[in-house]
């Protein structure tokens, strides 16, 4: 008996193996067996994306080959190509055409990076969604979905939005981006995805050959996000063999891991306004968040000098259908359907990718090579002229008598002496403006004259873009700005304070 027993043992173990050896065999004919999905993951590489990095001026070192941008838009005015590539950990969906962005979609990661987003078809297992929103005791606030694409996943969502959660107010969040071109918009905007730059252009209506500054405000409403368990490798989101190979390409995939819901109003400003002038009036109204009088004052002002269109997405069909324009409309969609609801429920306004097989955050790098305009109108300030005068070896030097110089666009030439008070002047310079020179010149008797120019309207106001309200475009008490005369024998430094662009 025991004989026998041990006969059947040695059977069973000997077709075990045998079995066990025509599957491994079996596997290795078929190339695109399920369970080497995870070793073909993990021999791909990520994504190749631009390193990112701050705006810069485009230099011929610096620019990338033009063969990878569209032409450039031709833009009166004075201004300068910049380049810059910004990473990005969440992007913004403002589209209409929501079909591929669903938690758990697969998507090419190149394509990711190009703005097409092409999906990924296979045969996939369940997978598990939750929803941020607190459910009264009992709710559960998760689904479990068999064959996750984009009709089952509408379905199981609208059907955990039919359970008994509490309803918490929206998290509101305000920001707006200075919108220099075309090229420039996904970066403003926050997302890489094409259809969300072309709604948004056709929505703001910007017209990028007209002498304006643009900007797009953006107020974001999220009422709950919709999150995807993370799979523990990547064979555990496919249920059966495909060919993976051919689907995935030589990168790793990326899907959508959670997505926020919610809605979302842009406003597109278009105006003749300077910068500084707009993102004052900006501040004070939309950005001031309390939208009383002074707020309606300032967005009034605004309005008068700029054409201002704006489209919400997302929430009740009242307003998620008008065209909003005024400040009152603005104050209805804060203060009204500003929570979920049965009747609002939102729409999928951002997400999240992470990388199939890390399953790490995918962090969008956005490149742009863009226009930039700066002020070309007039900048006054407070020329503060210290008695300074030195050579270029460092000796002082005698300034014998002081003339500011003011050549205007007509070629007329104006000048003023000044004198020097406890070793300095202030001398209050208004709407100085493009075609104007001016000068400081010093005329010494016995000696050769000295004349120094000072920079143009233009260089000024492009120094002045970035400065805070207050800031002194130079400090006279931080080394100020140095200038060489003509002949570049002497030097002397000076302070430009108070600069106020019109």
């Amino acid at each position: 008996m025991q004989t026998q027993i041990s006969v059947k043992a040695a059977l069973f173990a000997l077709s075990s193996a045998v079995l066990f050896s025509c599957q491994k065999a079996e596997n290795a004919e078929n190339p695109n067996a399920i369970e080497n999905v995870n070793g073909f993951i993990s021999s791909l590489p990520s994504v190749e994306q631009i390193t990112p990095f701050a705006e810069r001026l485009v230099t011929s070192a610096s620019s990338r080959p033009a063969s990878m941008f569209a032409k450039r838009l031709a833009v009166s005015g004075e201004g300068e190509q910049y380049e810059q590539a910004k990473q990005f950990e969440e992007q913004l969906l403002f589209s209409d055409d929501q079909e591929i962005f669903y938690p758990g979609a697969l998507v090419k990661a190149r394509t990711v990076v190009d703005g097409s987003y092409l999906p990924i078809a296979a045969p996939r297992k369940p997978i598990t969604l939750s929803v941020s929103l607190q459910g009264k005791q009992g709710t559960n606030p998760s689904i479990t979905i068999d064959n996750p694409k984009l009709s089952t996943v509408r379905t199981a969502i609208s059907g955990l939005l039919e359970k008994d959660f509490q309803l918490p107010p929206a998290n509101i969040s305000y920001s707006y981006e200075e919108v220099h071109d075309e090229q420039h918009l996904k970066i403003a905007l926050g997302g890489s995805y094409n259809g969300t730059a072309t709604q948004v252009s056709a929505s703001t209506g910007f017209k990028y050959d007209k002498e304006k500054t643009r900007f797009l405000v953006k107020i974001q409403q999220v009422f709950y996000t919709v999150d995807l368990d993370i799979p523990a490798k990547a064979s555990d989101f496919f249920s059966e063999d495909f060919d993976y190979r051919t689907a995935f390409g030589d990168v790793k995939p990326v899907y959508i891991s959670s997505i926020k819901m919610g809605r979302v109003l842009l406003l597109g400003i278009e105006t003749s306004l300077s910068k500084k002038e707009a993102e004052a009036k900006i501040n004070a109204s939309i950005m001031n968040k309390t939208f009383d009088a002074n707020a309606e004052v300032a967005y009034s002002d605004l309005q008068k000098s700029s054409k201002i269109t704006g489209r919400v997405l997302g929430g009740n069909a009242r307003l998620g259908g008008e065209a909003i324009t005024s400040i009152e409309q603005i104050k209805k969609f804060v203060t009204e359907g500003a929570a979920y609801d049965k009747d609002n429920p939102g729409i999928a306004i951002a997400y999240k990718l992470r990388e199939l097989g890390t399953n790490e955050t995918f962090r969008t790098v956005i490149y742009s090579k863009y226009f930039k305009k700066f002020d070309t109108g007039r900048i006054s300030f407070d020329l503060v002229i210290k008695d300074n005068l030195q050579t270029i070896a460092g000796q002082s030097a005698n300034t014998g008598r002081g003339f500011l110089r003011r050549l205007n666009k007509k070629n007329i030439l104006s000048e003023n002496q000044f004198f020097f008070n406890n070793g300095g002047t202030t001398i209050n310079i208004p709407a100085y403006e493009k075609g104007e020179e001016l000068s400081i010149e010093f005329r010494r008797n016995g000696e050769d004259n000295i004349i120094f120019k000072l920079p143009s309207s233009e260089t000024l106001l492009k120094t002045l873009e970035p400065l805070q309200e207050g800031q002194h475009l130079y400090d006279i008490d931080k080394n100020g700005l140095v200038l060489k005369d003509k002949d570049e024998k002497y030097i002397l430094r000076i302070g430009l304070h108070n600069p106020k662009s019109e």
